[in-house]
């Protein structure tokens, strides 16, 4: 084929016009500011750009800005990015456990024990405090899966579009410019704000919110070749005086202030031929993940106003269609798993750990299956992160795990509040205090106790011991001493109040049905007495011994113990009292408790069932079965009454409301019909009761509280407040 020299000299003569075209048309830079939940207003901005098919050649981000840009210099397009803001659960993303549900029941009554979730460590006789409130165990998890088609690469000039991520050194509080690495930590280190998320250690350095230092990092852009900017600033306005209320809303101004002053700073080095695009964001706040949605047509409003200047840089068809094209394109690579590694370094042994990881070299890999299994590792409770990193080769992946303990760890304090009051001056309040030593051995043995001060006084020690590399058997020996009060009441009025003193040794050996349940036998010993504490004696004192062998079952998926939105329960026990292992008679005792709780959006519905009795002899009185109190049959006070047999049916309902953040209350009430009777003859509607009450509820740091009005067909009336658990 000939070549004529008129054709020659048109394809060289079209080649040097398209270089000279390329060489001619700007580099642009894209800088995104950090701005919280206000920075997915980048994302309509990005709608923009491309609808004008405005090139972007670099991208520049700090904390949220850094989120959105690093995802689009991974390749994802704009309606990607979209969708995944529209459709992420934040509640969930910004909770650092697995969820009550998924914990072990080890774990589950661990928590139940006390009212308040702080827990801060307590090691070389000096408290430790979380590093923030939030770990992000679950942001970077979704971080590397929206970039798991660029985990491979580690210097970021090489992905789609060159980008930098915007750091700060907590220690130095020096801009750390990320510019390699693994991008999804790269971006969760770039948004980690200071007592709200736990900094993130790359490369030796403590790493926080990059807002602090350079929150618009124009300059970082510059130096990566941009010659013309497009600035998005989504950043806060300060807080005027009113709005300065409470240690949150401090922190939050002094995060505004250190962010403003740094940006002032950069805007004032935008050149003339720069871009400037400020959305209006209104009320939207940082944290305000819910209303993440309603700031990307703002932004994509603010860019349209700015379109007359974006137009200067926007391409044709033809180029634009180029300019994608030549796009650093990324190829996937072979995602056939090559090894497994661990780094573990707790004290659990690594066997532990592998027992959960189900991935197998030379299967495909599944990011589904991996977070499976990474959940596993992180429900065993005693680490701060487990996560992985992939290692990209030509015949597949290798895949490294760590699991890190808890840095505040692995001693633990615990807290609660304990209080019953009526106003009739009735009241009973406990101060409740704990202990926790976890990551005892190889097998994740733990040991807790706790001292309860007050008027009901109790001390309670038991070790939990698994045992096996699958964790599925344990053992565990507890001792409980503990002061019980209980009143006679003759006409709803209390005549006279008994303290029930009980010291109680117990061995238990048991198996764990994955998270939700766990089936345990074991031997029970106790001696006690009767004290007469006020009032008449109508009831004579005495000593009194038990003993026998224990059966309990337990399946628990509720979701929360204070205020359940979903979940089950199912509580049964078996208590068969022999004369040869110290009862002062024989008995059996059975108990069956059911609870099942559904919502339908802000509003919950809960149906519950208690039924017990005691056969084949009179029980000991720590072994009887009470009635009062909240949910079992409310318009009676808490062990009004007692008998050989129970029988309770309830439902509960209640609503949501969430205008305070961090601060949910709820309306709601509760219907109860049952009783509880000293023999099988006596059971019958006359002598069953019919309940309910009303109530205010607020989950507060101190602990649930309830605030209520209850009452009973027989004319029962009172009027209560709560603190502690109740359901």
């Amino acid at each position: 084929m000939q070549v004529t020299t008129s054709k020659l000299l048109t394809l060289i003569l079209s080649a040097t016009l398209f270089s000279f075209q390329a060489i001619a048309r700007p580099t642009v830079g894209l800088v995104l500011s950090g701005g919280g939940a206000r920075g997915a207003a980048h994302v309509g901005v990005l709608k923009v750009l491309e609808e004008l098919r405005i090139p972007v050649d670099v991208v520049a981000g700090t904390s949220m800005g850094s989120i959105v840009g690093g995802l689009y210099a991974s390749g994802m397009s704009v309606a990607e990015i979209e969708q995944t803001i529209n459709s992420l659960n934040w509640d969930y993303l910004l909770e650092d456990d697995p969820g009550r549900a998924n914990l072990s029941l080890n774990r589950k009554i661990q928590e139940d024990l006390f009212s308040t979730e702080i827990s801060p460590g307590y090691n070389n006789g000096s408290v430790q405090l979380r590093p923030g409130l939030i770990t992000g165990q679950k942001v970077v998890l979704v971080l590397q899966r929206l970039t798991t088609q660029v985990a491979h690469i580690s210097d970021f000039d090489d992905l789609p579009i060159p980008f930098r991520a915007v750091a700060a050194d907590i220690v130095t509080g020096e801009t750390v410019v990320l510019k390699s690495g693994n991008l999804g930590r790269a971006m969760r280190a770039s948004m980690s704000v200071p007592t709200i998320f736990a900094p993130v250690e790359v490369d030796g350095r403590i790493l926080v919110d990059g807002g602090i230092a350079d929150n618009l990092p124009v300059d970082v852009a510059r130096q990566m070749g941009a010659d013309v900017l497009i600035v998005v600033d989504v950043g806060s306005p300060l807080r005027n005086k009113d709005q300065i209320t409470n240690a949150l809303t401090v922190t939050d101004q002094l995060t505004r202030l250190l962010t403003g002053r740094n940006v002032i700073a950069s805007l004032s080095s935008i050149s003339a031929d720069d871009i400037l695009i400020k959305p209006i964001l209104g009320s939207i706040t940082a944290i305000q993940f819910d209303r993440a949605a309603e700031a990307v047509p703002l932004g994509e409003a603010a860019a349209r106003e700015a379109s007359a200047e974006l137009l200067n840089l926007s391409l044709s068809v033809e180029d634009f269609a180029s300019y994608q094209a030549n796009l650093n394109r990324v190829p996937s690579g072979d995602r056939t798993v090559r090894s497994i590694s661990l780094d573990n370094r707790s004290n659990v042994a690594d066997e532990v750990l592998q027992k959960r990881i189900d991935v197998k070299t030379g299967e495909t890999l599944s990011l589904d299956q991996l977070e499976e299994n990474i959940g596993r590792m992180h429900s065993i409770g005693i680490f701060e992160k487990v996560g992985y990193d992939l290692v990209q080769h030509r015949d597949g992946v290798d895949i490294d795990l760590f699991a890190t303990p808890k840095s505040w760890g692995p001693n633990y304090l615990h807290f609660g509040m304990s209080v019953d009051g009526y106003f009739d001056g009735d009241n009973s309040a406990n101060l409740i205090l704990g202990y926790t030593r976890t990551d005892l051995n190889k097998w994740a043995g733990d040991w807790t106790t706790l001292l309860q001060l007050g008027d009901e006084p109790r001390f309670l020690s038991y070790f939990h011991q698994p045992l096996g590399v699958d964790l599925k058997y344990f053992v565990q020996p507890s001792i409980d001493l503990k002061k019980t009060n209980w009143g006679v009441f003759n006409d709803g009025d209390k005549i006279a109040e008994y303290r029930l003193v009980e010291n109680e040794l117990e061995f238990l050996i048991g198996k764990d049905f994955g998270t939700r349940a766990a089936l345990a036998l074991g031997l029970s010993r106790i001696n006690g007495e009767i004290e007469l504490f006020t009032g008449d004696p109508t009831l004579p004192e005495e000593q009194f011994d038990d003993g026998g062998i224990i059966v309990r079952f337990r399946y628990d998926t509720i979701d929360d113990i204070d205020f359940p939105s979903t979940g089950n329960e199912i509580r049964a026990s078996y208590y068969q009292a022999h004369e040869s292992l110290g009862a002062d008679e024989d008995y059996i005792q059975w108990r069956l408790r059911l609870n099942g709780f559904r919502s339908f959006g802000k509003h919950t519905v809960g149906l519950s069932m208690k039924v017990g009795g005691i056969e084949d002899g009179t029980a000991s009185l720590s072994r009887r079965l009470f009635l009062g109190g909240f949910f079992n049959i409310s318009g009676l006070k808490p062990n009004e009454r007692f008998g050989q047999y129970l029988g309770v049916v309830g439902a509960v309902y209640y609503r949501r409301y969430d205008r305070i953040k961090f601060l949910s209350a709820f309306l709601g009430g509760t219907v109860e019909y049952g009783g509880v009777w000293d023999d099988t003859d006596d059971i019958s509607s006359e002598n069953s009761l019919f309940a309910g009450s009303l109530f205010l509820g607020l989950d507060s740091p101190l602990g649930p509280i309830l605030v209520g009005w209850a009452y009973t067909d027989e004319g029962d009336d009172l009027y209560f407040i709560k603190l502690g658990r109740f359901f």
